[in-house]
Formats: C-alpha cells, sequence, structure tokens
C-alpha cells in the first residue's frame, strides 16, 4: 500500500533506467559492428554490395567471388568504384604472378632437362609480358575512353592466354611445381576479366567503328602506308638474300631496328625464300614488314616440339603484341 503522498509512477524509475540501459548498449553493439564491417562497406560503396555484382559473368562464379572476397578482406585500398576494385584486384595478381616467376627461375637452376628448362624460360617471359599487360590496363581503365577500354579488354585477355600458355608448355617435374600458382593465376585473370565487364561493355561500345575497311585508331598516314603497293613504299631498310639489300635475313633488320620507335620504320623484304624464325621483342614498336606479295617474299620456319623447341618458340615470325602502336 502506498502513501497518499506517493506517486504511483516513482516505482518506473527503474525501469526507465533499465529502458535507457538496453537503448546505449544496443546503439553500441551496432557501432561496432558498422567498424568490424568497414572493409565490407568501402568494398560496397559503388553501389554493389556484394561481390558477386562483379562476377555475374565471370566462367566461374564462385571462384570469382571468392577471390574478391579474399581481397576485401586484406586490402586498405578505399575502393571508390568497379574501375577501383579491378586496380586493386590487379596488383593483388602482379604479386601473384611475381612469386610464380621467382619459382621458376630458382627451379629453372636446379633442373638439367633441357625441355624443362626452356619450358620455364618461356613462363618467366610470359608473366613478365603480363606484368607489363597489367599496368598498361590499370592505366587504360583510368582514362575511361572507348579505345582504352578496347585495349584494356585485348590485354587482359592476352594475360589469360599467357598463363595457359606457360602451363600448357610444362612437363614433368617442372609442371608438378607449377601446376598449383598457374591454376590460381588463371582463376585471376578469369575474375579480372568478369570485373571488367561488369562495368565496362554496357556503357562503352568495346569495338570502335571502321573508316574506310580500317578502325577509328589507325592514322591517314598508316591507312595509306597499308593501301599502297611495295614499290610505293619508302622503306627505311631492305632485306634481300642476294645482298642488293642492308640486310640479308629478316631477323638482321629487326634486330638492327630501333627500339620504342615514335615513328613507322618500315623494312622491305625483297622476293625470296626466307629460312628464319624472327622473333619481334617488345621493345620494337611502330615496325612495318612490307613484301612482294605473299606467293613471292616467303619466310618459312621449322621449329617445333618435337625437334626440342616450345610451342611459345615455334612461331615463325613472332611478336609481343601491344595494340595501336
Amino acid at each position: 500500500m502506498t502513501t497518499p503522498h506517493q506517486p504511483l509512477l516513482d516505482r518506473s524509475k527503474t525501469s526507465y533506467t533499465r529502458i535507457l540501459l538496453l537503448i546505449f548498449t544496443l546503439v553500441a553493439i551496432i557501432c561496432s559492428a558498422a567498424l568490424v564491417s568497414v572493409r565490407l562497406v568501402r568494398f560496397s560503396s559503388s553501389g554493389t554490395a556484394l561481390p558477386y555484382r562483379f562476377c555475374e559473368r565471370a566462367v566461374d562464379q564462385k571462384s570469382c567471388s571468392v577471390l574478391l572476397s579474399e581481397m576485401a578482406s586484406n586490402t586498405t585500398l578505399k575502393m571508390k568504384d568497379a574501375g577501383d576494385v579491378l586496380q586493386a584486384f590487379l596488383e593483388q595478381s602482379k604479386v601473384r604472378m611475381q612469386n610464380a616467376m621467382n619459382v621458376a627461375k630458382k627451379f629453372k637452376h636446379r633442373i638439367n632437362n633441357p625441355g624443362e628448362q626452356a619450358a620455364l624460360a618461356d613462363c618467366m617471359e610470359l608473366m613478365e609480358s603480363s606484368m607489363d599487360r597489367i599496368m598498361d590496363s590499370t592505366v587504360a581503365v583510368e582514362k575511361q575512353d572507348a579505345t582504352s577500354y578496347s585495349n584494356a579488354h585485348a590485354w587482359l585477355s592476352s594475360v589469360l592466354t599467357n598463363h595457359v600458355t606457360c602451363l600448357d608448355g610444362l612437363e614433368g617435374s617442372a609442371w608438378t611445381l607449377m601446376e598449383p600458382g598457374l591454376i590460381d593465376l588463371i582463376s585471376r585473370a578469369r575474375a579480372s576479366l568478369a570485373i571488367f565487364v561488369s562495368f565496362s561493355p554496357r556503357k562503352t561500345k568495346l569495338i570502335d567503328p571502321l573508316i574506310d575497311g580500317f578502325p577509328s585508331w589507325v592514322s591517314n598516314k598508316d591507312r595509306k602506308l597499308l593501301q599502297s603497293l611495295p614499290n610505293e613504299i619508302k622503306a627505311n631498310v631492305v632485306v634481300a638474300k642476294d645482298g642488293s639489300g642492308k640486310y640479308k635475313t629478316l631477323g638482321e633488320a629487326v634486330a638492327a631496328a630501333p627500339d620504342k620507335s615514335k615513328t613507322r620504320y618500315i623494312i622491305y623484304v625483297k622476293k625470296g625464300t626466307y629460312k628464319e624464325n624472327v622473333e619481334i621483342g617488345k621493345n620494337k614498336k611502330n615496325l612495318m614488314i612490307v613484301g612482294d606479295g605473299m606467293k613471292s617474299t616467303i619466310i618459312t620456319g621449322s621449329l617445333n616440339v618435337i625437334d626440342g623447341s616450345t610451342t611459345f618458340r615455334s612461331a615463325t615470325v613472332g611478336k609481343d603484341l601491344t595494340l595501336h602502336e
């Protein structure tokens, strides 16, 4: 029983205190959860809350999602949009490639099998090329125009091709050692393409329009060159088997060509059959080779796996491709 001067609501003060304590506790829990999930929020700041948004068109959506989730938990970078996600993912892929290169280099000096040594050497060159293509793609994505997106798409595709080519060329103990890392790199290359495709194709046309049958990035000067007859072209050097030119082999002419040329460098190869395998290095840019016709100027090589060459090295004329140069 209460006294006449004791308010009935006084007994609720304890309840109010409990309610306030409960509210403060819930706020503290919510704030803690927000702090724990800050990486996920950063990863989702582009408006896409989960990794599967970037993996919708992946060959293996599960593997792609796992790799992206792993990246989100490890990276300290702030990612504002899908382009940032791709670049952060490519940075991690570069680290994995460098690790694979180090393993191949170390193991190459421990084996005596020439075939396995050659295959590992191919892998190291392919990975070095892939790292260059990743850096080029990163720059291209930042430009956000049709030509740059087209280049990035081709370069990221070439990274996947390089990893598959490396794995296909390995055998024996070299294959056993390198296979796990290469499978991981192949998965990462496929995921990078899925991320790229998730934000670029729907907004930008990846295929350049044709002008007079040529892509728009081909200059007027180069169009005229490509449409000219051999005797209408002013070449920088001439290759001729009979000694009438500066060089007798195409390989010599390519080796002597300037590195990273800013202007078109033209090599004219006169009529004849040239039995050689020509490798055009990645520093040989703006290089053009002209002959007297497909039935007149013939370049033929005979490298093959049976005779001890690797598939990667068997091309008659091989070029480390760089688009639009």
